[in-house]
């Protein structure tokens, strides 16, 4: 598997508006290959509809097949993404409609959303020991820096080295799956005519 892969077909792209194949690229974090069929029971999803789904990931080139196992008379078709770290270049998002960049960007947060809700619905209709189970479990952080590029660099790169010591104490007893998201953007000032409302005249009869 490569370190890096840069997405530069459109197709590929629009598989990233795609939350299942988002969901289906996020499994791979502990970089162990899978069957598709492995895929959908971690997902619980149904097995056609997501062997679907990774045929099309392997169509694009953002998975592939890398071994293939026989079974009896079953034979086990094994795959993992391209690299461990997906990346989409820049030309290639400002070519593509506003509306479909806003899918493929907002996918991660419509997915991180869904995890969130389905914990938070579970944390409120479970009973007291229960919830004592996710005390100091949740952190939220937002703010904004004054970075220059090279120190903006310098940022993504610590943040992604304590990720990946963290990530490696997947195997070690005692721990709990934990989902941390964040993303890194530079701001556009604000358009005041954006925030103003339409004037209105009351008229009489």
């Amino acid at each position: 598997m490569k370190e890096f892969f840069e997405v530069t077909d459109p197709e590929a792209l629009k598989s990233l508006a795609i939350p299942e194949r988002v969901k289906i690229l996020e499994l791979f974090e502990d970089l162990e290959p899978r069957t598709a069929k492995q895929i959908a029971t971690e997902l619980g999803e149904n097995a056609a509809r997501l062997h679907y789904h990774v045929k099309e990931l392997v169509r694009v080139g953002l998975l592939e097949q890398v071994d293939t196992r026989v079974k009896g008379s079953i034979v086990e078709k094994y795959y993992e993404p391209v690299a461990k770290v997906i990346q989409v270049k820049l030309q290639l998002m400002i070519e593509e409609n506003a509306q479909q960049l806003s899918d493929i960007m907002f996918t991660p947060f419509r997915t991180t959303e869904k995890d969130l809700l389905r914990t938070l619905n579970r944390l409120v209709a479970s009973d007291h020991d229960v919830r004592k189970e996710y005390k100091n479990t949740f952190a939220f952080n937002l703010a904004e820096f004054y970075l220059s590029q090279e120190e903006r660099n310098q940022m993504v790169e610590e943040i992604s080295a304590l990720i990946q010591k963290y990530k490696a104490y997947k195997n070690e007893p005692g721990r709990r799956k934990l989902k941390y998201f964040n993303i890194l953007f530079p701001l556009t000032p604000a358009d005041p005519a954006d925030d103003q409302d339409d004037n209105f005249e009351d008229t009489q009869e």
